[in-house]
């Protein structure tokens, strides 16, 4: 934010006060891409861009397939249960105890 109000042309106040309004209001939700590279932590998305292509595109990109968003979330929900080795517990709680 002091970037802004001192680095930025002003002579459009209103679209600046409208920015300056937006990123302090989602402030939280922002990533601090700068911070997570000196902790260590990753700052890419490309683990979870493959994760989604694993758990979804290669099932539901075959070709001829059809989804409606209905059947394509149940699809990807019973996906993620079978990676988390949770199928037997989920379907079969009596016995996996």
């Amino acid at each position: 934010m002091c970037y802004l109000n001192t680095h930025i042309d002003t002579r459009r106040a209103d679209k600046l006060a409208e920015l300056s309004g937006y990123l302090e209001k989602h402030q939280s939700e922002i990533v601090n891409y700068e911070q997570r590279h000196k902790v260590g932590k990753s700052i890419c998305s490309g683990r979870m861009e493959k994760a989604v292509d694993s758990v979804i595109g290669q099932r539901q990109k075959r070709k001829g397939s059809s989804w409606r968003p209905l059947g394509s979330r149940a699809l990807a929900v019973l996906k993620v249960v079978e990676l988390n080795g949770l199928w037997q517990q989920t379907w079969f709680p009596e016995q996996a105890n």
